[in-house]
């Protein structure tokens, strides 16, 4: 379409929004989430290749090199499930989850965070935090979210200090926390992660926080309601 005389440059019906970094985040957060999409589809393609290959060689026999082709792709396939997570999920319709099923992919994709890697994560959970009404990958992403909200705080030099992600629940609410190890400054305004956080939550009556703590940490606290609770609300009880 060629641009028009009272526009000079401008394509007729292109919106007039401001140009602003939030909109290009946006605008690249929602191409990028299609192209990754089309990337895992090439990874599955080729994984499912390499498999294929992987059979062939060791037809009739086992080797040293077959064994170790069979340990790479399973490698591939583990990565291949994570990359799978990463596209935003927020929109995906609500469905029961176990928290720990959540904690244990949220560690592990925590642990790739090429500005945070170098702040260990420890996690300590109760086996019996029952289950919450929210997509997997929305939780998982949540919690993700809410480590880097707590690691972001720990100054350089001191990473090895590292966070605690805790959870546990009881009828009603199940409850998160991602806190530093030692005591750090409190930085103005917020992580990014927080609002965030609070959108993803929004459909298990969830809320997200950051705050000091008495002895000076910082604390990122996720609070979604149960399973159970989400159903009796429904049902007016």
């Amino acid at each position: 379409m060629t641009a028009t005389n009272d526009s000079p440059g401008i394509e007729a019906g292109t919106p007039s929004e401001t140009p602003s970094a939030t909109l290009a985040a946006e605008a690249w957060m929602s191409a990028a989430g299609n192209v990754l999409r089309g990337l895992n589809h090439a990874f599955s393609n080729r994984l499912s290749a390499l498999g294929a290959v992987a059979a062939g060689l060791g037809m009739g026999h086992e080797s040293p090199v077959t064994e170790q082709v069979d340990v790479e792709v399973t490698r591939l396939e583990q990565l291949l499930r994570l990359y799978r997570m990463l596209p935003l999920a927020g929109t995906l319709p609500p469905e029961p989850a176990q928290v720990s099923d959540a904690i244990d992919d949220a560690a592990v994709l925590y642990a790739h965070h090429f500005a945070l890697r170098d702040v260990p994560c420890q996690v300590e959970g109760d086996p019996l935090t029952p289950p919450v009404l929210l997509n997997l990958t929305v939780l998982t992403q949540a919690v993700v979210l809410l480590i880097c909200a707590a690691a972001r705080h720990v100054p350089e030099g001191q990473e090895s200090t590292g966070v605690r992600l805790r959870y546990s629940g009881d009828n009603d609410f199940v409850e998160l926390i991602a806190e530093t190890n030692a005591a750090v400054p409190l930085a103005p305004g917020g992580p990014p992660d927080l609002a965030a956080l609070r959108w993803m939550a929004q459909p298990a009556a969830g809320e997200a926080s950051v705050a000091a703590t008495p002895r000076g940490t910082v604390r990122a606290t996720l609070r979604v309601g149960t399973l159970a609770y989400l159903r009796r609300r429904e049902r007016g009880g």
